[in-house]
Order: C-alpha cells, then structure tokens, then sequence
C-alpha cells in the first residue's frame, strides 16, 4: 500500500510551528541544514525563525534580520547574536579578521561603541575605538578599558578640560599613568588657548626642575625638560626664558668644569706636589731599601705621603671654584630680583586696567598673580610699585565685596539644581558627578571670595540639597560595594584554585587558569579601590608562580623531545621494515608531549624533522621504481576508460561483447588509481543507465501511443482539424495496445459526423482519484474524504485476499476505462488528469 504523501515529509516541513522548532533545533538532516537559512528569513513562526538564526550563526543573515525582520522579539534576538559574533563572545564567531573586516563595513556608533566595550581581542576594540568619536564615551573607556595602552591613547583624544578633570580625578589612585597624562593634557590645552597664569606656572617649574639639575644631576632627566620647554619657549615671559637660559648654561659649566680640572689641573698639582719640600723630606726619611722584598712597600708607603700633600691642593682649588660659583649664583639672584620687580610691575599693571574695565575674572586672576609674585621678592617694593598696590588692593576689596552679592545668585542656582536632581530619576553615578561637580564650583567661589564667602543660609542649604540628592543613591552605592566584594571572593578563589595547580604537578596544561589570572588583573576596576593594591600584587605573584609552574613543564617537554628526535635518527639510520610506521608513531608520541618554549620547540621539530625526511628520502627510491610500473599500467587503464566512456557518450546501448572484453581487461590491470577506478565505474553505470532508459522507454512507450490516439479522439470529437488530415495522422500513429477498439470506434464515429457525447464530470472524477492516488498526489480538501474511502475500499479488497494489481497494469485499466468515458469539458479535471498521468508515468519504474 502506497502511503499519503503528507505522512513521508520531514519534520522541519511540518505544519505545526512547534514541530518545525524542534527539528530546526535538534535534527541533522541534510536538507534541513541546507534550508537553514531561507527558514531564518522566510518561516512564518518568529520562534522557528529565531532557533534557525541561532543554530546557523551566520553574521549577514543576523544582521539582515536585526535590521529587517517584521517581529520586534526575533530583531532583538538577531542583534543580540549579531554583537556576539561580531565582538567574538560566540563559540561560532569568525576568526578575528573576520570580525575586523565586518566591523569596518559598519557605520552604525552603538554598534561600533558595543565592539569597543565588550569585544575579546584588545586589537578589535582598539579598531572600534579610532572610529569613536563622542567624547563622553571615550571619557568612559579611558576609565573602564582593561588593555593600558588603549587607555593612554584615549587620552590623548579627549580636548575638553572639564572631561580631562574628570578623568584625573577618578584615576587619582586606580591609574597614576592615566592621572598623569591627563593632567598633562589639560595643562597643554590651557596653554594652547593662551592660558597665561598657566603657560607661567609651566613655564617657572621646567625652570625649578632644570636649577635642581645643577644642584643635583640626577634629580631630573634633562632631555625631558627640553622637551618640554621647547613648545612653550617663544610663548613664556622674558625673564623665565632668561631664568631658563641662565641655569642651563650653568647645567653646561658644572658638566665641563670637573672634566677639565681632571684633564689639566691634576696632573700640574700632582707634580707640584712631588717636587715639594715635604715631599722631598719623605723621600729623604725614607732608608735606603736593604732587600729587593721591601721595594714595593717603600713605593706604596711614597705614593700614599704625596696623595697627602695633593689633597689640600685639591680642595683648595675647589673653594675656588665654589667662590667663583657662588658670586656667579649672587649675581644671578640680583638678576633675578629685576626680573620678577618688572613681573610684578606689569602683572599689577595688568590688574588696575581689569578693574579700571570692569573684567573681574581678568581682575582676580591678576590679583592672584601679584600675590604669588609678591612673596618671591626680598625686601621693600620701590615707592611707586608700593603706591600703585594700595591703590590696587582698595579697589580689588571693592570689586570683592561687589561680586560676592553677586555670587550669591549663582549660589541660590546651584542649590536649586541639586535640589532638582532627586526629582530627575538620574543614575547614581550621573547623581554623584553633579554633586561633585556642584561642589567643585562652590569651593571655587569660595576660594574666590575668601573666607567670606564661606558659612551662612545658603551654605547649608547647599550642602543639605547634597546630601538629599545622595541618599536616594545610597542603596546602589552600597549594592556596588557587594558586587565588588564578591568579585574579590572570586579572585581570592582564583588565587586558591592557582596554589592548588601549581602545587599539582599532574596536571600539564596552566594557560587557562593564566589567563584567568591575568583577566582578574586587568579587571581590578570591579573591586573596592583600597583593594586593588594587594590583590594586584597577589596576583602577579600568582602569575609568577604559574610561570615557574610552566617552565618545569616546559623543560619536561624539551627532553622527551630529545628522546625522540634519537629515535628518529637511529629509525633513519637503519631503516627497519615498518619504517613509515614507525614514523607515524613517532609524531603521534611527539604531538602527545605538547608544546614547550616556542623558540626551542622550533629548533627540536627542524631537528625532528630532519630525521624524518632522511627516512622519507630512502624510501622514496622504493617508490619510485613502484611509481614506474604503475605508469604502464595507469596509461592502459586511462585508455579502457576513454574508450568506454565514447562508448557511454553516444547515448545508445553498446554491444555487449565490446563491453564485456574492456571490462575483462580492466580486471586484469588490476589498477590501483582510485581516480581512475572512479572513472570506470562511472562509465560502466552511465552504460548501464542507457541501457535503463531504453528498457523503460520501451515499456512506456504503449502509454504514450494511448495518449497520441486520445488526443486525435478528442481533436476529431471536437472537430480541431479536416477529416482528411485526421485521418492521415490517425493512421501513421502506431499502436500502443491499450484501448485501441474503444478509440478506434470513437474517431471513426466522430468522423462520420456522430461524435461520442462529452463525459459527465462527475464520472470523470473517480478514474481521476485513482489515478492521483497511483500518483501519489495529495488529494484536494474536497476530495479528501472521497480518496480516504478509496483507500479504504482498496485496503478491504487485499484484506480478503484479492491480489494487487501491479502498477502498470492498474494504469493500463486506468486508460481504458477513461478512453470508454469520453472526452470531458471540465478545463480543471483536464489539467488535473494530465498532471496526475505524468507523474504516475514518472513513478513507474
């Protein structure tokens, strides 16, 4: 019995969304996994659709569907996978190339910012990073980025002063590298916008740093200091880039000076000294040596009387130098005092023609200047500049307690904008940098106006809308701080599960435990600050440990390489039957020792190597001379093959006493070319296909004859054609056997003018079913019911132990019956025929 075709389909073809959903889940069929995704694109059901995506792991059909697909849930689920993949979190993700060619093809900034927060290699999120460009967002990855190099860089392409203050602050004790970097670029920024007070203060340190140099060399690196001094050289005050002129030329002396007392001084003042009187009575205390052995005490005890006589002379020389040194140091101080007396003069010049405008930030910052400019200078101010600075602190007091009314007001602001931040459901980190920040310009004001800026209503206010716009804040503070103490329970299990493997000495692999390790290391940011110091050091105490760990396993690996890079020399030596053998277990014992130093592991397999290809070399004579008598044979065999695939070529049934002779010859050859072999079996079963087609062409053909006299009954029925031209094709048409008394009746009627009436539909139907169910043709909704009662009746019929007829025969009976019946008008029950004939001809075998 034939089946119904809807019971043979596989289950991803099923109906039911949850059937599919499994099998695209679970199975391993071919098809299923070929389709895998048109079903990712084009099922109807969302899950099915999603379990498709995620079984194929395809980046381009993710993406597609992150940004296509119709159902919100599968567009979530695809971007997720598509990031996965991307930043390389997915056991299925493309290699790392991969990844950094599909992240150049993106445009999208949360995409790209994603790569560059969870992406694996530091490679990757650095590529992700140069394409970066929100500055809050660098803020954030020079913060939280684990890879220092890519920290230190960020930096260097933030511009705004208030992010770079920030970022100081936070790195203040978690990174001094950054800290500092910062710091620095916020100096080089204020400096580039003419920032004076600042390109000063630069300017007077780099001069410090380098007088320091002189008092003591190895205070500073002076290749740094000129480094620095030499962008901000044309912009710094005359007298600094005099201070700095002067104290390297002293730089400059006090290196030549001691060279060249060495060089010339010593010398004289040694000779002087040893032709001294003091000197000269020494020698004359000295006895005459009595015996050769005394010589060498009487030179020493000599030289040793004359270094004394020269130490005084050296050091008076030095005093001299010293005095020199220090009138030198004298004028330089006087120097010094002009200059900052002319500072001083033009800095409250400065100040009195901010006030006389009116410009209080220019007025207080001039101010500030005159004061640390006033402390520098020893002694009385000359009478005018004395005057000039009464004049100038009266009406800086004034503007003073002007602009602390006025202060007030942007007081009263900052109040209100804390007291509305607990209203504005911000993050809590995003709640403390506006306090911090609120704070910060209140301390400014209060550092402008001085103490009386300080204290009053609005201060408490101030600092009470603080602590009300923190307390909400509390609870996630204090839930960080719990995260952060379970992340240092995890590292103190690391570095418990690291003592334990070093400690084991069975256990062969500790990359990954290292990597681990250096991970925890790179990820110190997730715990409580005071921590981070000691867990640091704990862990690269761990990491060198595992490290010694690695090289005792290392030196393992080196002599059991060692020992069998002899074996393979001795196996080349003597090369005893079994040799490729024997070379195969050879590599097999050497991939079993694992990999050791990456240097000496290169050098022991070129000399394992070396060995082996001597064994190779020796066999390949051998080889050869099999290699020349498989050619003769290859050469004969590949022309049996030519000749029965022409014989195969030409479409038609070849003799079977050629074929028989090319098959006995190949046998003979007994050819071991596998490509070949292919070939001839290939040839032989295309012959025997040939031979297939013409067998079941020829028991087909008494079908086609049928159809051929059918269609000239319905032509002549319906009047298509003139009689005569009917007639001639009637009579060339060959016959088929099926039918031919019923057709041949048919068409005389119909040509003598009384046609066979048309069939009903309703009789055309059931020889229709039949032969849809010999099709193997799923019936039509309507028919269904029709065609269960069909096979019912058929099941019946065998179980009473009627015999089946076969196919063909059930076709043939099919024909006639249809060929008695007439031809119908129903256009549809036509077309229906005509396909269910064809595929029951094409399921005959």
């Amino acid at each position: 019995m034939k089946l119904p075709f809807s019971l043979g389909k596989p289950r991803w073809q099923s109906k039911d969304a949850a059937v599919r959903r499994a099998a695209v889940v679970a199975d391993d069929d071919g098809d299923l996994l070929a389709n895998l995704g048109r079903i990712a694109r084009d099922d109807a059901d969302p899950g099915v659709r999603i379990a498709a995506m995620k079984r194929l792991a395809d980046p381009g059909i993710a993406q597609g569907l992150a940004r296509d697909d119709l159902d919100a849930g599968v567009r979530a689920q695809a971007l997720a996978l598509w990031l996965d993949l991307l930043t390389g979190r997915h056991a299925g993700a493309p290699t790392l190339v991969e990844r950094t060619r599909l992240l150049r093809a993106q445009d999208e900034a949360p995409t790209i910012e994603h790569v560059a927060r969870h992406a694996r290699e530091p490679e990757l999120r650095a590529a992700a990073l140069e394409r970066a460009t929100r500055p809050a967002f660098l803020l954030e990855r020079a913060l939280e980025e684990a890879d220092a190099s890519l920290r230190t860089a960020l930096v260097g392409r933030i511009d705004n002063e208030g992010m770079l203050q920030r970022l100081a602050e936070r790195t203040r004790k978690s990174d001094k590298t950054v800290n500092r970097l910062a710091r620095e670029r916020v100096e080089a920024l204020r400096i580039a916008r003419g920032d004076a007070a600042m390109l000063e203060l630069r300017a007077r340190q780099l001069c410090e740093r380098l007088e320091q140099l002189v008092r003591d060399p190895a205070s500073a690196d002076e290749r740094d200091v000129l480094a620095q001094w030499t962008p901000i050289a044309e912009a710094a005050p005359s007298q600094l880039r005099a201070r700095f002129e002067a104290a390297r030329s002293l730089l400059v002396a006090s290196r030549e000076a001691p060279r060249a007392m060495r060089a010339s001084d010593a010398p004289a003042l040694v000779a002087t000294a040893s032709g001294s009187p003091e000197v000269e009575r020494a020698s004359e205390a000295q006895p005459a040596p009595a015996a050769r052995d005394r010589e060498t005490d009487t030179q020493a005890q000599a030289e040793a009387e004359a270094d004394d006589v020269v130490a005084p002379l050296l050091a008076q020389a030095r005093f001299a130098a010293s005095v020199d040194e220090a009138r030198a140091a004298q004028r330089q101080q006087r120097e010094q005092q002009q200059a900052l007396l002319h500072e001083f003069g033009e800095a409250l010049r400065a100040c009195d023609a901010a006030l006389e405008r009116g410009a209080s930030a220019e007025a207080h910052a001039a101010h500030a200047r005159v004061a640390a400019l006033r402390t520098r200078i020893d002694g009385a101010l000359p009478k005018a500049l004395a005057e000039l600075l009464h004049g100038v602190e009266a009406r800086h007091a004034e503007l003073s307690r002007w602009q602390f009314w006025a202060d007030n007001e942007r007081r009263r602001q900052i109040c209100e904008e804390i007291e509305a931040v607990a209203a504005a459901a911000l993050h809590p980190d995003a709640v403390a940098a506006k306090v911090r920040d609120a704070q910060a310009e209140w301390t400014r004001l209060d550092a402008v106006e001085g103490p009386r800026g300080r204290g009053g209503e609005l201060t408490r206010r101030f600092h009470a809308a603080c602590r009300a716009a923190l307390a909400p804040a509390q609870a996630y503070f204090h839930k960080r701080k719990e995260l952060r103490q379970t992340q240092a329970g995890a590292i103190d299990d690391l570095l418990a599960r690291v003592a334990a493997r070093v400690a084991d000495e069975t256990e062969p692999d500790v990359s990954g435990l290292r990597r681990e390790a250096v991970q925890a290391l790179r990820e110190l940011d997730r715990v409580e600050p005071r921590a981070r110091k000691a867990l640091a050091q704990r862990l690269k105490d761990a990491l060198d440990a595992l490290d010694a760990r690695q090289r005792r396993r290392d030196d393992g690996v080196e002599q059991a390489k060692a020992a069998l890079i002899a074996e393979a020399e001795t196996l080349a030596d003597q090369l005893p039957r079994g040799a490729v053998a024997a070379t195969r277990e050879l590599q097999q014992r050497w991939q079993a020792c694992g990999n050791g130093r990456r240097s000496r592991d290169q050098a022991q397999w070129k000399a394992f190597r070396a060995a082996l290809d001597r064994v190779y070399e020796r066999l390949d004579g051998e080889r050869t001379q099999r290699q020349a008598q498989d050619a003769d044979s290859k050469a004969r065999a590949e022309a049996l093959c030519v000749e029965l695939e022409s014989l195969a070529a030409g479409g038609t049934p070849a003799e079977r006493g050629v074929v028989a002779r090319i098959v006995e010859g190949w046998n003979d050859l007994r050819s071991r070319d596998d490509s070949l072999a292919r070939r001839f079996a290939a040839a032989r079963e295309h012959l025997h296909e040939v031979e297939r087609n013409e067998q079941r062409r020829q028991r087909h053909q008494r079908f086609d004859r049928w159809r051929e006299r059918e269609v000239l009954c319905v032509a002549a029925e319906r009047g298509a054609e003139s009689p005569e031209a009917l007639r001639a094709h009637w009579d060339a048409a060959a016959d088929g056997g099926i039918a031919l008394p019923v057709q041949s009746a048919r068409f005389e009627a119909a040509l003598a003018g009384t046609p066979l009436a048309a069939a009903d539909p309703e009789a055309l139907h059931g020889p229709l079913l039949e032969l849809e169910l010999l099709a193997g043709i799923e019936a039509l909704p309507e028919d269904r019911e029709r065609r269960r009662e069909l096979q019912v009746a058929r099941l019946a019929s065998r179980m009473r132990g009627v015999a089946a007829p076969s196919p063909a025969d059930e076709l043939v009976d099919l024909l006639e019956r249809r060929s008695v019946l007439g031809a119908g008008t129903d256009e549809a029950i036509e077309a229906r025929f005509e396909t269910a004939l064809a595929a029951a001809l094409a399921s005959l075998p």
